[in-house]
């Protein structure tokens, strides 16, 4: 019981007695069942029974006692054997509920213990370290992501490579956001190094390393040039700068502005939510292009203009995206600064607001 937290719930440890008690206790104990030995235990107020088959130890320190009835690397191997037990006892839900704890019992035996390199376990890390990003938990899903990478076998990229990529991407995701920039570095490196890879699936590697250059060092420039090297990657080209990049510019802005006017409402009022991954990449790069290309000034003010109309362009002919609204009000604010045209601006907001309510609730 001590192996499994500060909380645990009474079918958890009835699989763990009728599994563990012959190797643990004596003939006499291992006869007891789980139900007897809770109340004991409550009533001796190690325990308390907070909820309907639900217990908790009343004090961390009668719970560190009972951990230590064991030396430590009896512990070490009794919790990893209690994590794989659970890991094949308990249906999908239930593991999803006890994620965490399960990978951590798991998570305890050295990388010696055999079976430790098993693709189960490695899913089961990835699956904790998704979880605990969702969460904002970003320390807990790094722990996990790395755990995951060591488990894997020197050829992952042949034997595992949806899950080497997944467990890579995530962590470079999640130690930007911890600012650890460096251990990032090593992350996306080994990704993009993977010539066999599609560009579209290391999309998650490119924008931490985007976002580093650009929030962190503040290497626009940088960070632009490598945008567009990807986006063309994808398919989304951009013309050069200079004074074709800024007549493109205008003929795209004034061709995009007739095109949103002349839609119906009813066309803005039934644009479906975008699924397509290539789609939602190249929309997710092309917000991060208007803003830096912002940011980086007058030189690239032509693909701040151009990265707005596409995004609007988009979404128009293939539906909503997170960044549809915010396109739309940055088409307003173009068509105010450009062409001195109050209403369409005030209209272009309007539908902007509109839309921001549909995908607030929809995307």
């Amino acid at each position: 019981a001590a192996c499994l937290g500060t909380f645990f719930v009474l079918e958890t440890i009835e699989i763990v007695w009728q599994h563990k008690r012959m190797a643990y206790v004596d003939s006499s104990v291992a006869e007891t069942g789980t139900d007897e030995l809770l109340a004991c235990m409550v009533e001796e107020n190690y325990l308390e029974n907070y909820e309907n088959n639900k217990y908790r130890w009343t004090h961390d320190n009668v719970q560190q006692a009972a951990s230590f009835l064991t030396d430590e690397e009896s512990r070490a191997l009794l919790r990893c054997s209690i994590g794989k037990l659970l890991y094949e006892e308990l249906d999908e839900n239930k593991l999803g509920a006890s994620l965490f704890e399960v990978t951590d019992l798991i998570n305890t035996a050295p990388p010696s213990v055999a079976g430790m390199a098993n693709i189960d376990y490695i899913k089961l890390n990835l699956m904790a370290a998704e979880k605990a990003r969702d969460i904002s938990a970003f320390v807990k899903c790094s722990d996990y992501a790395l755990k995951g990478i060591r488990m894997l076998p020197s050829d992952k990229w042949i034997s595992y490579p949806e899950t080497t990529l997944k467990l890579y991407s995530l962590a470079a995701e999640v130690e930007t956001f911890l600012g650890h920039y460096s251990q990032m570095e090593i992350y996306c490196d080994e990704v993009l190094a993977q010539k066999s890879i599609p560009a579209l699936r290391k999309k998650d590697a490119y924008l931490a390393k985007l976002d580093k250059m650009a929030n962190a060092d503040l290497r626009y420039e940088d960070a632009i040039y490598l945008c567009l090297a990807v986006l063309k990657d994808l398919g989304c080209r951009f013309p050069r700068g200079g004074v074709t990049g800024l007549a493109k510019a205008f003929v795209s802005l004034s061709r995009t502005v007739k095109m949103v006017k002349k839609t119906p409402t009813e066309v803005f009022e039934s644009l479906s939510v975008v699924t397509d991954p290539s789609k939602l990449a190249i929309m997710t790069l092309l917000s991060r292009l208007g803003d830096w290309s912002y940011l980086a000034g007058e030189k690239f003010a032509y693909l701040a203009v151009l990265a707005v109309t596409n995004m609007v362009q988009k979404t128009l002919s293939n539906g909503l995206f997170d960044w549809s609204a915010k396109s739309l009000a940055a088409l307003g604010y173009l068509s105010l600064v450009v062409f001195s045209d109050i209403d369409t601006a005030h209209y272009f907001g309007e539908r902007a607001l509109q839309m921001q309510e549909r995908c607030g609730s929809e995307v």
